[in-house]
């Protein structure tokens, strides 16, 4: 993604044209929580400290509409995910929210990721039907149960037994990573257990994972992907959530005050909050103990970094 960054995406953009313009140059993801709902609370994840079961908030129809709507004006072809940090099969709402975006957004390429505790080969089909492209299903053993690699081996059997497609392993690495490959038509589906103790990340301090790394590579994730929680909050990555007190200092913009999506992304907030981070030095806060998506640096890239907050503080001046 190095090839879209902008100057532009380090300054507050306060017009919205140019507001619109530097989100349709520059994201290529999207990712919407349309409700809360989580049926597991996986040690991994903040859920196994906030309740996500006992309930379910939905983002409104009018919300999600909207959101659609502008990124139609935009022809936007990037993808938008239908998950946060809720189990997105788990209330089939999704069908008709995937058909909405389908039909508005025909450019765009509607994923999800998925426990596969709801998935059966039926309801995948009906997904498929309603204009999803692929699908990442994600094996999880018990809540509280840490990585096997036969259980998990079990578990994938049960899980495409269910999806009744022909799978393919493509890795197979003891105590790290199990995965297969299925398509339906033209449907990517990827099936895969992984060891979050060896290859996940402290969810923003949220989680003891790898908590003694300390990141000096940039992180560009603020720059392509955005992220709108079920209330219409939007945060910079995909680690950080607005249900979270020590994550409320990290949220850079709210749908249900200002509907603009493009202005949220261009605002004050977020453009500070990504100039902090596209540099080689020790990063600060939540985000100084982050493992996530780190990107290969060199001397052209430390350059790009350096050639981009120049043209930034020559905007700002």
């Amino acid at each position: 993604m190095w090839d879209r960054l902008d100057a532009g995406q380090l300054v507050f953009q306060a017009d919205p044209v140019a507001a619109r313009d530097l989100f349709r140059r520059c994201v290529t993801m999207i990712e919407i929580e349309i409700f809360s709902y989580c049926n597991r609370r996986c040690w991994f994840c903040p859920n196994s400290q906030i309740d996500r079961m006992s309930g379910n908030s939905f983002m409104s129809g009018l919300m999600y509409s909207s959101i659609i709507s502008q990124l139609s004006e935009i022809n936007y072809d990037g993808m938008i995910t239908y998950s946060r940090y809720n189990e997105p099969l788990s209330d089939r709402i999704i069908l008709e929210r995937l058909l909405e975006a389908r039909i508005n957004l025909p450019r765009a390429r509607l994923h999800t990721n998925t426990n596969g505790d709801y998935l059966d080969h039926d309801y995948l089909l009906e997904l498929y039907g309603a204009g999803i492209q692929s699908i990442n299903v994600q094996l999880y053993l018990k809540n509280d149960e840490r990585y096997d690699h036969e259980a998990i081996r079990r578990r994938a059997s049960q899980t495409l037994e269910r999806l009744g497609l022909p799978a393919v392993l493509t890795r197979d690495e003891e105590g790290v990573w199990l995965e297969y490959s299925l398509t339906y038509k033209d449907m990517q589906i990827r099936v895969y257990g992984r060891n979050f103790a060896v290859n996940g990340t402290n969810r923003a301090g949220q989680i003891d994972i790898l908590s003694d790394y300390v990141r000096t590579a940039p992180c560009l994730m603020p720059f392509w992907s955005v992220y709108v929680d079920h209330n219409g909050k939007m945060v910079p990555c995909c680690n950080f959530r607005s249900d979270v007190p020590a994550h409320h200092d990290y949220i850079t913009g709210d749908l249900s005050v200002l509907p603009d999506i493009f202005l949220n992304y261009a605002n004050d907030r977020a453009s500070t909050f990504r100039l902090s981070l596209l540099n080689d030095k020790e990063k600060e806060g939540l985000c100084r103990n982050c493992c996530f998506a780190v990107p290969d640096v060199d001397e052209g890239r430390i350059a790009h970094m350096h050639r981009l907050r120049f043209a930034a503080g020559e905007r700002k001046a």
